[in-house]
């Protein structure tokens, strides 16, 4: 198990999306030392099916959840 970061993510699907597979996990072999193919293979789709985070909503959502605490 390993944490992606955002930059990492972003890459990846880019590769995936712009160039195949086996590119994405060249791009994953940047990243992460992953030296099953397979296995190195699986985490780029799964990471390439990802859809990125919209943190501003997330943020708005958590200041609400805040405020409603408050009041309540």
């Amino acid at each position: 198990m390993f944490c992606v970061s955002n930059e990492a993510a972003t890459a990846i699907r880019e590769a995936f999306f712009d160039k195949g597979e086996w590119p994405a996990v060249a791009e994953l072999r940047r990243f992460y030392r992953i030296d099953d193919n397979a296995a190195a293979l699986t985490c780029a789709r799964t990471i390439a099916s990802w859809a990125p985070v919209d943190t501003a909503a997330i943020k708005a959502e958590l200041k609400s959840l805040r405020k409603t605490r408050r009041q309540g």
